[in-house]
């Protein structure tokens, strides 16, 4: 599943006009990255100016949370740490949500299991992978 960025040809300075054009720039921007590198570092910059977007702009939360909740049925490389990310600071019951239902009754490829367990566990204090990310490990 591709996910376009809508008007992806606007002038940077037209994207802060529109936080989430912005917020969808800056996730591709993780997964290319993703697909072009290992471990979460190069990742983290990035994941932490998403987060900013979310938290400055709460009256675009349920534009945001549609467009994570179609990230979640994307295979590509970042999606999960990208989800896991935003979520463990956020919360969002209706990510979490759209990611049981996943795991309830999986869409596609059934190896998809393991990445939204991995991205249900990121909803908990006790997330495994938390110490991936420097924000969290206390790095």
């Amino acid at each position: 599943m591709d996910l376009v960025l809508m008007g992806s040809t606007s002038r940077r300075g037209d994207l802060a006009a529109d936080p989430v054009a912005e917020f969808i720039r800056v996730v591709q921007g993780v997964l290319a990255t993703a697909e072009e590198t290992c471990g979460t570092e190069e990742l983290e910059p990035e994941l932490e100016h998403a987060l900013v977007v979310l938290l400055e702009n709460p009256d675009s939360r349920a534009r945001f949370q549609s467009y994570m909740i179609a990230l979640i049925d994307s295979p590509q490389e970042g999606v999960v740490e990208t989800i896991s990310f935003l979520m463990h600071v956020l919360r969002w019951p209706a990510v979490r949500e759209a990611v049981e239902e996943r795991l309830k009754h999986p869409r596609g490829n059934v190896s998809n299991i393991r990445l939204y367990e991995a991205m249900l566990d990121a909803f908990s204090d006790s997330w495994r992978d938390r110490d991936l990310f420097a924000r969290f490990s206390g790095a």
